[in-house]
Protein backbone atom coordinates (compact mmCIF):
# COMPACT_ATOMS: atom_id res chain seq x y z
CA UNK A 1 0.00 0.00 0.00
CA UNK A 2 2.76 2.16 0.50
CA UNK A 3 4.50 1.91 -2.86
CA UNK A 4 0.85 3.01 -4.43
CA UNK A 5 0.86 6.25 -2.01
CA UNK A 6 3.99 6.69 -3.01
CA UNK A 7 3.49 6.70 -7.20
CA UNK A 8 0.40 8.54 -6.89
CA UNK A 9 2.05 11.28 -5.07
CA UNK A 10 4.97 11.12 -7.46
CA UNK A 11 2.33 11.49 -10.51
CA UNK A 12 1.31 14.32 -8.70
CA UNK A 13 4.15 16.16 -8.98
CA UNK A 14 4.96 15.38 -12.34
CA UNK A 15 1.63 16.15 -13.27
CA UNK A 16 2.61 19.48 -11.79
CA UNK A 17 5.76 20.15 -12.94
CA UNK A 18 4.09 19.17 -16.12
CA UNK A 19 1.68 22.03 -15.49
CA UNK A 20 4.11 24.78 -14.93
CA UNK A 21 6.43 23.67 -18.06
CA UNK A 22 2.80 24.06 -20.18
CA UNK A 23 2.13 27.50 -18.32
CA UNK A 24 5.74 28.87 -18.96
CA UNK A 25 5.68 27.97 -22.72
CA UNK A 26 2.30 29.54 -23.51
CA UNK A 27 2.83 32.44 -21.05
CA UNK A 28 6.15 33.25 -23.38
CA UNK A 29 4.05 32.38 -26.48
CA UNK A 30 1.10 34.71 -25.40
CA UNK A 31 3.45 37.15 -23.47
CA UNK A 32 0.93 37.25 -20.63
CA UNK A 33 3.50 37.53 -18.12
CA UNK A 34 3.07 35.58 -15.03
CA UNK A 35 6.28 33.33 -15.36
CA UNK A 36 6.80 33.37 -11.70
CA UNK A 37 3.64 31.57 -11.43
CA UNK A 38 5.30 28.87 -13.85
CA UNK A 39 8.46 28.75 -11.85
CA UNK A 40 7.07 28.15 -8.62
CA UNK A 41 4.79 25.41 -10.03
CA UNK A 42 7.86 24.07 -11.07
CA UNK A 43 9.80 24.51 -8.20
CA UNK A 44 7.16 22.95 -5.96
CA UNK A 45 6.85 19.43 -8.25
CA UNK A 46 10.65 19.72 -8.11
CA UNK A 47 10.54 20.01 -3.88
CA UNK A 48 7.93 17.33 -3.95
CA UNK A 49 10.09 14.68 -5.72
CA UNK A 50 12.70 15.33 -3.80
CA UNK A 51 11.10 14.82 -0.52
CA UNK A 52 9.50 11.90 -1.59
CA UNK A 53 12.59 10.23 -2.92
CA UNK A 54 14.65 11.43 0.01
Amino acid sequence: MESKKKLAYSLLCIGLIFVGILHFVFSTLFSYGLRQVSGLLILAGVFGLVILNA
